[in-house]
C-alpha cells in the first residue's frame, strides 16, 4: 500500500487554512469572551470549594432531583400547624454524601477545605447508600431549564458510576460550558456594541455563578440570548412566523426561569411596524403573554405555594394588598434607602463582585474600573451596528425601569414583613444582571461617537476587564485558602 503523503499534507493544510479563516471571521469581542471566560471560569471552578455560591446546595439538590425525574418538592410533614415554621421544610431526599458535603462546607466556611470535601465519619452511611432530607429554601420552585447543564453532568457521573463529588464538579463544568456557548451566540447575533455585550458577559459575578452549580447562570445566559435575538430582528425587512414562534418559546422559558423577565417582552415594540405590523404585534403579543401566564400558573401549581413557603419571613398576599392600598410605603422605601440612601451600595457590590456566600467583596475601585470599562466598551460600534431612534430608546429605558421596580417589589413581597420601610431584605445586585444587556443599545449609534480608533478602545477594554478578573481571582484565592 502506497501512502500519498503529498495528498494528505495538502488536505491537512487546506483544513488548517479553513479553520484559520473561520477563526478570523469570529469578531474580536467573541474571541475575547471565549478566551477570558474559559480561563477565568476554570480558575474559579478550581479555586472555590463546593457549595460556596449563594443557595448552591439548594441548586445542587434541585438539579439532582430533576436528574431522577423528581419534580415536585417534598414536605417534611403532610400538614403544618398554623404557627409551625415552614422554612427548610420543603426539599428532596438525596444521597447522604450531599448532606455531608453541606455540613463540611458550613463548618469549614470554605477555608482550608480539601478533597473529597466531606466528613470521614459519614463514610459508612455514604457507603450504605443512606438518604437524607435537605430543604431547598428560596429556590424550591425553580424551573427545570435552569438546571439542564447540571442535570447532564450528574447523569454522566451516574452513568460512569462516579461518586457525588464527581457529579458535582461535572455539573459545575457543564454549567460553565453552557454559559459560555449561549452567551457567545448572544454576542455573535447582537446588533449593537459586541464589545459592550462581551464585558457584560464577563461580569465577574456572572462568571462566578456560571462556575458553580447555580441555576442563575442559565437565567443570565438565556436573558442575554433573548435580548440579542429580538434585537437582531429590528433591521429585518420581514419576520416569519417561524421566527416569531421561536421568540415565543424563548419568552415563555424566560418567564418560567424568572417571572420578572416578562418585561423583556417589550422588546417586540422595538421592531418597526413595516416589518412587523401592529396587527401581528397585537395577535402575537397577546398570545405570547397569555402563554407565559398560563405556563407560569401551571408550573407553580406543581410547586409550593409562596404563601406557605415564605410565611416565616413575610405574608406575600397581604403585602400585595397593602401595596395596592398604600403604594407610597414601597416607593418611599425604594427612594429613601436605595435611590438616595446608602443601601444601594450593597446592590452595586453584589452586581459585580460580592463572591462566596456574600462575604467576599472585591475592592470598590475594581467595581468602578469594571463600570468604566463597560461604558467605554459600549461606545465601540462595529461597521454593521444598528442605532436606535428616540422612541426606541424610551422603550428600552422604560423596560429597565419596570424590571428594576418589579425586581425590588418581588423581593419586598416575599422576604419582608407587611409595610416594612427600613429596607428590602433579600435584595442583591445579581438579580439585575439578566437585564443588564439592555444598557448597551442606549449607547448605540450608526455614526462614530468617540474620535478614537476601535483598536485602541478594544485594547483599553481588554486590559480593564483582565485586571478586574485578575482582582476577582485574587479575592477568591484570599477568601478560600488551600489547606
Amino acid at each position: 500500500m502506497v501512502i500519498e503523503w503529498g495528498g494528505i499534507i495538502d488536505k491537512l493544510t487546506d483544513g488548517g487554512l479553513n479553520m484559520l479563516g473561520t477563526i478570523k471571521r469570529i469578531t474580536f469581542p467573541n474571541r475575547l469572551f471565549l478566551l477570558l471566560a474559559v480561563i477565568f471560569g476554570l480558575l474559579m471552578i478550581n479555586i472555590v470549594p463546593p457549595v460556596q455560591a449563594p443557595d448552591e446546595i439548594g441548586h445542587f439538590i434541585k438539579a439532582y432531583a430533576f436528574s431522577e425525574l423528581k419534580v415536585k418538592p417534598q414536605a417534611v410533614s403532610k400538614k403544618f400547624s398554623k404557627n409551625e415554621s415552614t422554612w427548610g421544610k420543603f426539599g428532596f431526599e438525596v444521597p447522604y454524601e450531599m448532606k455531608s458535603m453541606n455540613s463540611y462546607a458550613v463548618d469549614k466556611n470554605g477555608k482550608n477545605a480539601k478533597y473529597p470535601y466531606q466528613y470521614k465519619v459519614d463514610a459508612q452511611k455514604i457507603k450504605n447508600g443512606e438518604k437524607a432530607f435537605i430543604g431547598t429554601g428560596g429556590i424550591t420552585n425553580y424551573f427545570f431549564v435552569n438546571y439542564i447543564p447540571q442535570i447532564i453532568g450528574i447523569k454522566i457521573g451516574k452513568a460512569l458510576g462516579k461518586p457525588i463529588i464527581w457529579q458535582y464538579y461535572a455539573a459545575r463544568y457543564l454549567n460553565l460550558i453552557f454559559y459560555i456557548l449561549i452567551v457567545s451566540l448572544a454576542i455573535k447575533r447582537f446588533p449593537f456594541s459586541k464589545l459592550g455585550a462581551t464585558i457584560l458577559g464577563l461580569n465577574p459575578m456572572a462568571l462566578f455563578l456560571a462556575s458553580s452549580v447555580s441555576g442563575d447562570a442559565m437565567i443570565i445566559a438565556m436573558s442575554f440570548y433573548f435580548i440579542s435575538w429580538i434585537s437582531s430582528l429590528i433591521g429585518k425587512e420581514t419576520i416569519s412566523d417561524v421566527k416569531l414562534a421561536f421568540s415565543a418559546l424563548l419568552m415563555v422559558n424566560l418567564v418560567l426561569l424568572k417571572p420578572t423577565l416578562i418585561v423583556l417582552g417589550m422588546l417586540f415594540f422595538l421592531i418597526p411596524n413595516k416589518s412587523f405590523s401592529i396587527k401581528r404585534k397585537a395577535i402575537w403579543g397577546s398570545s405570547i403573554f397569555v402563554a407565559c401566564i398560563l405556563f407560569y400558573v401551571l408550573w407553580n401549581r406543581m410547586m409550593i405555594d409562596q404563601q406557605l413557603l415564605y410565611r416565616d419571613f413575610a405574608n406575600p398576599s397581604e403585602q400585595v394588598t397593602k401595596f395596592l392600598k398604600e403604594p407610597s410605603l414601597f416607593f418611599e422605601n425604594f427612594r429613601d434607602n436605595y435611590l438616595f440612601g446608602t443601601k444601594g451600595d450593597h446592590i452595586v457590590y453584589s452586581f459585580v463582585g460580592m463572591f462566596g456566600l456574600l462575604d467576599a467583596p472585591m475592592g470598590f475601585h475594581w467595581v468602578v474600573l469594571y463600570c468604566m470599562t463597560l461604558v467605554g466598551a459600549c461606545f465601540v460600534q462595529e461597521k454593521d451596528s444598528q442605532g436606535l431612534i428616540f422612541h426606541q430608546r424610551v422603550i428600552v429605558v422604560a423596560m429597565m425601569f419596570l424590571y428594576t421596580i418589579l425586581t425590588f417589589f418581588a423581593l419586598y413581597q416575599i422576604w419582608n414583613k407587611v409595610g416594612r420601610t427600613a429596607s428590602i431584605e433579600g435584595l442583591q445586585g445579581r438579580y439585575f444582571i439578566p437585564a443588564s444587556l439592555l444598557i448597551v443599545p442606549l449607547f448605540s449609534s450608526r455614526e462614530k461617537i468617540l474620535n478614537i480608533k476601535n483598536n485602541k478602545l478594544n485594547i483599553a477594554a481588554s486590559l480593564g476587564i483582565i485586571l478586574v478578573l485578575i482582582a476577582a481571582v485574587v479575592t477568591l484565592t484570599n477568601r478560600y485558602p488551600v489547606g
